[in-house]
């Protein structure tokens, strides 16, 4: 039961971790069309609107992180640690992605916006979007907590971003009103999170087969989730629900509605929460702590 309190002591972390990457991830999968030459200035203009969907998914799940800190005042030593400390430099690109995201969304409502500034914004958004996600996935890979110190954690974190990503951007797409049937964009993202579904899958057995032989003086790491393949079992079939909600429609050439594809970002982002909180469950130190 110890890993199970861990995990719901820190369960906004998990929230931060199953949202902020995947919303990150859809911005760029959104922001890609912006900066297409083939793209209508009108869908340009509804593009920029629902840019503010994966901003608002990343943004929901920073804050949620942000409750972590107990004070807010904390974060100004949270910013001291910025080069040094993976969890200050996590935090210091998520505030510089949601500050140049947020202020790009927000200049696409100016009346006359010079659109080689946008597209240069965008352009540095979407950069500081993937550094964000680079730094959540090697945030959590410290020595002296031996089940997180693996190859798994900062692989599993960007797969899962692949995963959740380009689900998110397909529901903002469809929002914008992309015509999927038109072109290859949906099948693509959804091609990707498909792949990303499988070796994250992966992954997550084969990390999973090594809980056992991670231990510190009290217990092993297998036994802190007991019941991680179940978990495995519950992220796939979520995850594979919702890209198949998406991909029949996609692949047949049918109309995707905008309840499907939301209903398929639901789904695959619960699937991600899932392997989430199984992360915060084995949680294990060096030593005596678990």
């Amino acid at each position: 039961m110890a890993g199970l309190a861990t995990a719901l002591d820190e369960v906004t972390l998990v929230l931060f971790t199953t949202l902020a990457p995947s919303g990150a991830v859809a911005f760029i999968c959104m922001g890609l069309p912006v900066l297409a030459r083939g793209t209508s200035e009108a869908m340009r203009q509804r593009l920029n609107v629902l840019l503010g969907l994966p901003l608002v998914v990343a943004m929901v799940g920073l804050v949620a992180s942000a409750t972590h800190l107990g004070n807010p005042s904390n974060a100004l030593y949270v910013f001291l640690g910025v080069g040094r400390s993976p969890l200050s430099t996590e935090v210091f690109f998520a505030v510089v992605f949601l500050a140049l995201a947020g202020l790009y969304w927000l200049y696409g409502f100016a009346e006359h916006p010079w659109p080689r500034v946008q597209r240069l914004w965008l352009g540095c958004a979407m950069a500081a979007g993937a550094a964000f996600v680079a730094a959540v996935a090697f945030a959590y890979s410290a020595e002296t907590i031996v089940s997180w110190n693996t190859a798994y954690v900062p692989i599993n974190l960007v797969l899962n971003a692949l995963v959740g990503g380009p689900i998110l951007a397909i529901a903002g797409l469809r929002a914008a009103g992309v015509d999927m049937r038109a072109g290859r964009i949906g099948r693509v993202l959804a091609s990707v999170a498909a792949v990303a579904l499988v070796a994250n899958t992966v992954t997550f057995c084969l990390q999973g087969a090594e809980l056992g032989s991670i231990e510190n003086s009290f217990v092993t790491a297998a036994q802190l989730v007991p019941f991680w393949g179940p978990m495995v079992g519950a992220f796939a079939v979520l995850g594979a629900a919702g890209v198949v909600v998406d991909g029949i429609a996609l692949w047949r050439g049918a109309r995707l509605s905008l309840a499907c594809a939301a209903g398929a970002t639901v789904l695959v982002l619960a699937g991600i929460f899932v392997m989430r909180f199984a992360f915060y469950m084995m949680h294990m130190t060096v030593g005596l702590g678990m």
